[in-house]
């Protein structure tokens, strides 16, 4: 008997981990494939059932409701009574949990920008490459020293740490972690083997091979011959037939358009460069650098600051999952990088908190830039400008700081966009 159904598009590597987890519990678990990736096609009844148009989502025959991969196999995890995913004692639970959220915060953003320019999901920076590749390294350095003396994550067994920590690396080691990465992280390289071995893995995601030749960016092949203009001569006799109009718009719509650039790039020299707000937000004491911010920042005429909420805040249950959905939106605004900063905090306790936030972004409109209304999640959010007087500024530096009370909320956990 099956407990429920995973929405999805083919070949989703995040519905892979709840699928093993399922095969651990011996549980029975449908998947839809109809969806395309890359599209919100959803309907708005999708949206009336599942409250966001986030794909996996999960439908249980009991009528449970769940976006959000980590969510569904952290729900299927707990499913079976006794399973020995959760761990045994509440120590244990809550280790399983830190590896899970250091996977889920640090690795995976910094694997996905290294990996989606490649495959051709968002556009290649040379820059953003580099820096995710040293932050993969570094953070694989934490899992390195915890492995050493250990098989698994947490305890003496497979865990929901371990399923979750492999199938978030699957596609490192596949594609990109060669022999002499690899080289650097023996320990997780022997323990990632373990996992991806075991029967039940195996089951769900077939036979592995690591990586020979790692795949890299080939940036597209421009046209560099000159084309010299024929020679015709002039024959008095024939003159040229005029193209018929049908036929000339048709080649119009046959010829590839390119790829428009940023209204934004039209706009004058802000007086604040946004990356040096970055610098100062990375490099200083939160209050000196949103002292420095208010000092520079001019939203006449450079920039709006946005208040961002999540529309569905009553069907947020744990902590750790409303930052992990908060980081899911971030981690799909890439090309609104050069244009845009900010933070969104979780505010309340397990099953009643919110997420609320706001952005520092290019620009004076009214209407919120093409580049962040394109994230597949925008519409789970309200986007409302603000005028930014004494009280707004209060909030804004206790959200950017995550620290503090919002709406009589204490603020427990955060995510930065910069």
């Amino acid at each position: 008997m099956t407990v429920g159904t995973i929405y999805s598009y083919p070949a989703n590597p995040r519905v892979t981990k709840a699928l093993v987890v399922a095969k651990y519990n011996g549980l029975e678990v449908n998947v839809d494939e109809t969806f395309v990736m890359g599209t919100t096609n959803v309907t708005p009844e999708w949206i009336a059932k599942f409250g966001a148009s986030q794909i996996p989502a999960f439908e249980g025959t009991d009528g449970t409701i769940i976006i959000e991969s980590g969510a569904i196999a952290y729900y299927l995890a707990h499913l079976k009574e006794g399973s020995t995913l959760v761990g045994r004692s509440n120590s244990e639970e809550a280790h399983i949990q830190q590896w899970i959220q250091l996977v889920d915060c640090s690795i995976i953003p910094a694997l996905s920008t290294w990996l989606y320019p490649i495959l051709g999901y968002i556009p290649y920076n040379k820059m953003n490459e580099t820096q995710a590749i040293e932050k993969v390294k570094t953070q694989l350095q934490i899992l390195e020293r915890h492995l050493i003396k250990k098989t698994y994550l947490v305890g003496e067994r497979v865990t929901l740490a371990d399923i979750a920590a492999a199938t978030a690396l699957y596609h490192g080691y596949k594609s990109l972690f060669d022999a002499s990465f690899r080289k650097a992280i023996p320990a997780v390289t022997r323990w990632f083997t373990t996992i991806v071995n075991q029967a039940n893995f195996k089951a769900v995601a077939g036979d592995f091979t690591f990586c020979e030749t790692p795949i890299k960016y080939i940036a597209p092949k421009k046209d560099t011959k000159e084309k010299k203009p024929k020679e015709e001569k002039p024959k008095e006799e024939k003159k040229p037939k005029a193209k018929e109009p049908e036929v000339e718009e048709e080649l119009a719509q046959e010829a590839p358009k390119p790829r428009p650039k940023s209204k934004l790039e039209g706009l004058p020299p802000a007086k604040m460069p946004l990356d040096e707000w970055k610098r100062q937000y990375s490099n200083s004491e939160t209050p000196d650098a949103m002292k420095w911010l208010w000092e520079n920042i001019d939203l006449t005429t450079d920039y709006s600051i946005w208040k961002v909420d999540f529309k569905y805040n009553d069907e947020l249950t744990m902590l750790y999952m409303s930052n992990n959905l908060a980081g899911g939106l971030l981690n799909r605004l890439e090309l609104a990088r050069k244009y845009a900063f900010g933070c969104l905090v979780v505010t309340g306790e397990d099953n009643a908190n919110n997420i609320t936030g706001y952005f520092i972004v290019r620009g004076v409109a009214d209407e919120m830039i093409e580049e962040i209304t394109y994230a597949a999640d925008y519409d789970s959010y309200t986007w409302v400008k603000v005028n930014v007087d004494d009280e707004e500024k209060k909030k804004i530096d206790q959200v950017f700081a995550w620290e503090g009370v919002i709406d009589g909320n204490p603020i427990h956990d955060g995510k930065v966009f910069k």
